[in-house]
Order: structure tokens, then sequence, then C-alpha cells
């Protein structure tokens, strides 16, 4: 394991590398999930990160700027900075490796930077695990969050921010504390009216692993994906929400339809 700084000297970014700099059968860019989701899917992705290293892939986990051991304050994180932190990761691990190509993996809203990343640079590979696809809905439900906090820890009776004041704070150019990160005016304009989810496939192999609870709401995103021509290899596992607090454990069923699918691309022993 080799843990190191990359990027530019104003935007230093941290990485950490797993597995061979040399010769490797293969290379990933691990894209973060976001906020309390980065510690609770810490060891597991640690963990598939480090078998995967054993396998002979070079494996790239990294923080967004502002977030994490990465330069910056969380004021400074947004979507189209962190699209650029994935692009600096990317050719980072290339740069290491000599592999002119290499794989994306993300997992909830890290999927939705490594779908919106592979449109600009197309990945050897792209796989997501639970991805997030509506970034605008999934704004809106860390907000929510915010209110849920408030109420529990603080009572109803002394409530005073709601979402729609929230949105006019952002509105009215103003960071906004919630769950103890500070959301910038730019996080929110770009969430809320930035990039969708992929018409089509970006990545001419991708596996797409959901929970069965998931289904209705994916199934008809990833058959676009699978109509526009692409390899795309869509499951849904009866696997629980290993992103929440107080799960801390490891996807066994993504991991193993992970692997196997590896496997299957020939880029596995």
């Amino acid at each position: 394991m080799e843990i190191f700084y990359f990027g530019q000297s104003s935007r230093r970014l941290f990485g950490v590398l797993d597995g061979p700099s040399q010769n490797p059968r293969g290379g990933l860019v691990f894209c973060p999930p976001f906020g309390d989701e980065v510690v609770a899917t810490y060891a597991a992705l640690a963990r598939w990160s480090k078998e995967l290293a054993a396998r002979g892939f070079a494996v790239l986990r990294f923080h967004p700027y502002g977030t994490g051991e990465s330069d910056g304050t969380f004021a400074d994180f947004n979507l189209q900075g962190a699209l650029r932190d994935v692009s600096a990761a990317v050719s980072c691990l290339a740069t290491r490796t000599g592999l002119e190509r290499v794989g994306l993996f993300g997992a909830r809203f890290g999927g939705f930077l490594a779908a919106q990343a592979a449109l600009e640079m197309p990945p050897e590979f792209l796989i997501l695990w639970s991805p997030i696809t509506n970034p605008r809905q999934y704004f809106r439900d860390l907000l929510r969050m915010r209110l849920t906090a408030d109420l529990i820890h603080l009572g109803a009776d002394r409530v005073g921010l709601t979402t729609q004041g929230m949105t006019e704070e952002f509105k009215a150019g103003r960071s906004v504390d919630v769950l103890g990160n500070e959301f910038s005016p730019e996080f929110y304009q770009q969430m809320t009216a930035g990039p969708l989810w992929p018409e089509q496939a970006p990545s001419p192999k991708v596996l797409w692993l959901s929970r069965l609870a998931e289904r209705g709401q994916y199934s008809p995103l990833a058959q676009k994906w699978a109509d526009s021509g692409r390899a795309v290899d869509m499951q849904f596992l009866p696997e629980a929400p290993f992103w929440e607090e107080l799960s801390r454990i490891f996807p066994e069923k993504f991991g193993g339809a992970s692997d196997t699918w590896l496997a299957a691309q020939g880029m596995r022993n």
C-alpha cells in the first residue's frame, strides 16, 4: 500500500494505492460515496480494494477536494470539482502504472460521479454499486435528513429551519450546515440543476449491481443502457444497505458478483 498526495499544488488530493504499480493486470479508480456514507463504507471498500490488489489489480482510492484528508474544506466541495478530481485520479493511476486505460468503480454517490466522469473519458470498464441516479432528489433527501436530525436532537418546538428555508439560503448565496457539513450555494446549484444520469452507457463494459428493493427504480435506466448496444450486466441482489451508518458490513453478494464479472472479462486469476 502506498499513501500520497497528487494533483495540482493548489488542489492536492489524498490517495491510497493498493496493489502493484508495475505490470498490473488492470487498474481501477474507486469513486467514494458522500458524507457519512464514506465513513460507513470505508472498511468495506478498503477490504475489497486490498482483495483486488492481491489478485494483481492496481486500485487507487482517493478523497475529493474538500473531503477527508485532501486539501480544502467541505465548503469547497461541489459536483463539478469532484468530477475534475475523478479525472485527476484516473490520470494519476495511469501514469503510475503505465496503463493506457483503467476502470472506474463507484458506490452510491460515487456511482453517479463515475458515470458522469465516464462520459468525458470512457473507462475500460465501469462497476456500479447501488448508484445515485437522481442528484436533485438525493440532495433534497440530505436536507430532509438534516431536519430529521434536528427533530430528534433538538425537539420539534425548536426546529426553525425548513427545507424551503435552506433552499432560500442557498439561493441567497449563503452556505448551510447539513449534518455537520457546510454545503455551498455552488454545490446546491450543481446538484439541483446540473447533469442528469446518462441516457446511454458511458463505457463499453458495465456491471451495475443494485438491491432487490431498487429493481423498480433502476431497471428502466439499465435497460436504456443495454439498448444502446453496450455490454451492460444488471443484477439485483438481496443485499443489505451497506452504506448505512449502523450496518458497517461488507456487501458479500456485491463483492462476489463483481469478482465473478471481472473473471469473465479475463481480468482476474
